[in-house]
C-alpha cells in the first residue's frame, strides 16, 4: 500500500501512550474515513478529520 505524509490537526495518542500534537508530520497508510498513521514507529489510528493530506506549516501556529 502507498504511504504519504501527513499533518496532525488536532492533538492524537498514539498506542504508545504519547500525546502528538497538532502540526506533527506523520507517515499515512490507507484512504478512506480511517487510516493507519505512523509517528517514529508509534501507531495512531486516526479518523478523516484529525489529519490532513501533505504539510501543513501554519498548523501548528494555530
Amino acid at each position: 500500500m502507498a504511504q504519504r505524509l501527513g499533518t496532525l490537526l488536532v492533538p492524537v495518542i498514539g498506542l504508545s501512550g504519547t500525546t502528538y500534537p497538532p502540526g506533527t508530520t506523520v507517515t499515512i497508510r490507507g484512504r478512506g474515513a480511517t487510516v493507519d498513521a505512523f509517528v517514529s514507529g508509534d501507531w495512531l489510528p486516526l479518523m478523516w478529520w484529525e489529519f490532513s493530506d501533505g504539510l501543513r506549516e501554519d498548523v501548528a501556529d494555530r
